[in-house]
């Protein structure tokens, strides 16, 4: 019975990605050897590319297990965690990991005045670019791993957030309205093509229709130039 009760308040992996298409910049590696997280992980990817217009945090049920997450400033912070595991500590986390996250930034990028994290973080091309910051949320996960341990409660006590107004969703539901969001932008996309193609054919068929109707006497026109040409000059 023991046993149950601690794999029933676990806090597993963290993610950070970007917002815009889920480029992940950080995941956690202590993992690697639990099988039974590979399948979560895929699902933890595939939703992190469905969060463009998604609120602001969120708590979403998979198969006795949480992922929570927060968005600030074009950045996802994402955690999964059992389904005891209390809301509210999982997301002071993910607060703890975007403040140090933002320390991070500043670290990399500089702190000089006007400097935009948010577009820098945009011209990311290849994913795990901040890996190093792994060693960070390893660090913070400590005080939190143990929901009872007296750093968790203190941290519990002192987190501001309010999980009642947090929306709660299941997983399946996600990855459905992710898929139909990627299905509606290959539908504009196409339709944005389409357009173009119709214009390209509008214009070359003006364009025959100009010369249907003006080519003799273009003809005639550049005949009398080249005579009047050849044999006055």
């Amino acid at each position: 019975f023991g046993s149950s009760v601690v794999l029933a308040l676990t806090m597993e992996f963290t993610f950070v990605a970007r917002q815009v298409d889920g480029l992940i910049l950080v995941e956690t590696w202590d993992d690697l050897s639990n099988e039974r997280l590979t399948p979560l992980k895929a699902q933890a990817k595939q939703l992190l590319k469905t969060l463009q217009s998604a609120p602001r945090q969120c708590s979403i049920d998979s198969n006795g297990f949480v992922f929570h997450y927060v968005i600030h400033d074009g950045i996802v912070f994402l955690v999964l965690c059992s389904q005891s595991y209390p809301a509210k500590l999982a997301h002071a986390f993910l607060l703890e990991i975007h403040n140090a996250f933002q320390e991070e930034l500043k670290r990399e990028y500089g702190t000089s005045y006007g400097v935009d994290y948010r577009s820098l973080v945009d011209t990311i091309e290849k994913p795990y670019y901040f890996i190093k910051f792994d060693s960070v949320i390893q660090t913070k996960k400590k005080d939190f791993k143990d929901p009872s341990s007296s750093k968790a409660l203190q941290k519990l006590n002192e987190s501001l957030s309010d999980v009642s107004n947090i929306m709660k969703q299941n997983i399946d539901d996600m990855l459905r309205r992710g898929e139909n969001l990627q299905e509606v932008g290959r539908k504009a996309e196409d339709l944005k093509y389409a357009s173009h193609d119709l214009k390209k054919t509008t214009k070359m068929l003006s364009f025959q229709a100009l010369l249907r109707k003006y080519g003799v006497v273009g003809v005639i026109v550049l005949f009398v130039i080249l005579f009047v040409y050849l044999r006055f000059f």
